[in-house]
């Protein structure tokens, strides 16, 4: 890459630094070409840290965690304030490590400076080995924090029946100990075997072997709690997903006792069939989102984790009821929300076993992914986020939807980036082209299935114009790139800021030639597509900016160092090209 400093506008007392740049020194625009980094890498997805933290995050395997659960601590009182803390299934043969966190990325072990895990089983304890997918919630009544785990019992090791248990804290920390409300000790489950068998019909009784326990507050101020019951005999044997209402966080209330999910199928009742999870045997993982809007209502999101180990795939249903009757979505409908896209992808496996976390005025998703993005085989699993929007399917109902599974570079967390993307606050045009508003609805174009996330698309050369009607602090500029391969740009043509500053009160024109777009690094190698979520990228000094504008010119003109072969199917002279989303990062 090319190093060029940015003629003139460093000598206006700017100070923009001196970075990478990819500017054409031939262009024949008339204006000042901008200095900037394009943050392209060279050593594939993880590399050594180069790009710019303050801007961005990305999902490299950094933690080893699985079956992450991450909650705020918003107890004023508590001397972990304003911390995000993350449990999982950490040290399975001895109990649960807890991490803590100001921002989702950096995160800190805990036992090394408290000296004990978040939670270690006591002699008695019911279950002592193989300790899965605990998730805390902290009760405002109580100011407790509630553990709840599952375990095996003693001799039985990893592959053993799992059972549920509760344990109770004063602090996130720990140490939690087994609860002693509602008649409970160390010796007892959660889930009294006798009691929950004469709630339920005959063809569901048995031996509650339970996993992935997830509590949850309902609209309505009740508590709830979700979890797999393993091998249910109810469900021909397979994992399906129950919920119950609690009277405590200790005592569920068994006449409340019933199945949200069946394996295979959109509803309980088993009329109509999950075509995506037809040779999955689980339903596991459960989350539930609570949506409450503005006018009252409130719908239920109730999602969870089908497939096995190296296709692992987040799935929603809904209810307007905190216990259903939930209804799956169908794929058309927007019932994958996390996945691989059946396996085509080449750069990542196992996205699943999530939660969700509302960061200010953002939702995330957090999730662990396999170690091995190519292959998806063991058990080394890494910590994930990804932003959660919602959007309307085809048939106008609301959904959720994810911006990943990502690796690629993000824009930073609002809550602790000082850049927020300004984007959709500009009124946007363009001089040809289809779907404009695709640029800025905040919607990454991912999987193949899905419809109603549009892209932008032109067979013209085009100018998209941001217009923020007034000068904005900016830093940097992402342009998301198509998902499919044959309307995929190489490069951005031209792009051209009209900013001010002191010494040019009136106004100037900066501009980039030719900005980048990372094409090695995006092409799937399984499949002619591109790898989904990546972006031309460039980082700049800050700059005050009115207008931007974006040249893609068509058709486009390839370097000759990408590999394009017709007679192997690929596309030499594309005459089409698409754009998934603009951000800007900015003030």
């Amino acid at each position: 890459m090319k190093v060029k400093m940015m003629a003139g506008l460093l000598a206006t007392g700017m100070a923009l630094c001196l970075l990478t740049s990819c500017a054409n020194p031939d262009s024949a625009f008339d204006g000042i070409p901008l200095s900037y980094d394009d943050q392209i890498r060279e050593g594939g997805i993880k590399d050594d840290g180069r790009f710019n933290k303050t801007l961005f995050f990305r999902n490299d395997t950094e933690l080893r965690a699985s079956d992450p659960q991450v909650i705020y601590i918003s107890d004023t009182q508590s001397e972990e304030f304003g911390y995000y803390y993350l449990y999982g299934t950490t040290s399975p043969d001895s109990g649960y490590e807890a991490y803590r966190s100001k921002d989702l990325q950096e995160w800190e072990a805990l036992s090394p400076q408290k000296g004990f895990l978040a939670f270690t089983p006591p002699k008695n304890n019911i279950v002592q080995q193989a300790f899965w997918a605990p998730e805390v919630i902290f009760d405002a009544e109580t100011k407790l924090y509630y553990m709840f785990y599952t375990g095996s019992l003693s001799g039985e090791g990893d592959w053993g029946n799992k059972y549920p248990c509760v344990a109770v804290s004063e602090q996130p920390y720990g140490p939690f100990a087994p609860s002693t409300e509602a008649g409970l000790d160390a010796t007892k489950l959660l889930i009294d075997k006798n009691k929950a068998n004469a709630a339920v019909e005959e063809a569901s009784r048995g031996d509650w072997i339970v996993i992935d326990q997830s509590p949850f507050v309902g609209a309505d101020g009740n508590r709830y709690l979700l979890f797999c019951r393993v091998s249910d005999p109810g469900d021909n044997g397979k994992d399906s997903v129950w919920g119950v209402k609690m009277n405590s966080w200790s005592e569920p209330d068994y006449s409340t006792l019933v199945r949200l999910m069946s394996v295979g199928y959109l509803t309980t009742d088993k009329t109509e069939k999950a075509e995506y999870e037809a040779a999955s045997p689980r339903d596991e993982g459960p989350h539930m989102y609570v949506r409450k809007r503005d006018d009252g209502t409130v719908t239920y999101y109730l999602t969870a984790s089908i497939n096995g180990l190296s296709d692992y795939t987040v799935i929603q249903s809904v209810s307007d009821s905190p216990l259903g009757p939930f209804r799956k979505l169908t794929e058309e409908e927007g019932g994958v929300i996390l996945a691989n896209d059946h396996l085509q992808w080449d750069h990542l496996r196992g996205p699943g076993h999530h939660c969700f976390i509302e960061v200010e005025d953002e939702l995330y998703i957090v999730y662990h992914q396999q170690g091995d993005r190519q292959n998806g085989e063991g058990w080394d699993r890494y910590i994930a986020i990804d932003r959660v929007s919602f959007t309307k399917n085809l048939k106008g109902e609301e959904i959720m939807y994810i911006n990943g599974p990502t690796w690629s570079l993000q824009p930073q967390v609002n809550a602790v980036a000082e850049y927020r993307n300004i984007a959709s606050q500009a009124t946007i045009t363009t001089t040809a082209g289809t779907n404009t508003e695709a640029l800025t609805d905040g919607l990454l174009s991912l999987y193949k299935s899905v419809d109603y996330v549009k892209e932008f698309e032109t067979d013209k050369t085009t100018v998209i114009t941001l217009d923020f009607g007034d000068y904005r602090e900016i830093q940097a500029l992402m342009i998301y790139n198509s998902k499919w391969y044959e309307k995929a740009f190489p490069y951005i043509y031209r792009v051209e800021f009209d900013f001010k500053n002191d010494q040019l009160p009136d106004g100037e024109t900066a501009f980039i030639d030719k900005l980048a777009f990372d094409w090695k690094s995006y092409k799937n190698n399984n499949i002619d597509e591109m790898r989904p979520g990546g972006s031309a990228v460039a980082v700049f000094a800050p700059l005050l900016v009115k207008t931007i504008r974006i040249t893609l010119k068509l058709p486009l003109e390839r370097p000759e160092e990408l590999e394009l072969l017709d007679d192997e199917g690929y596309v030499v002279d594309q005459t089409v090209a698409a754009i998934s989303e603009i951000v800007v990062l900015g003030k």
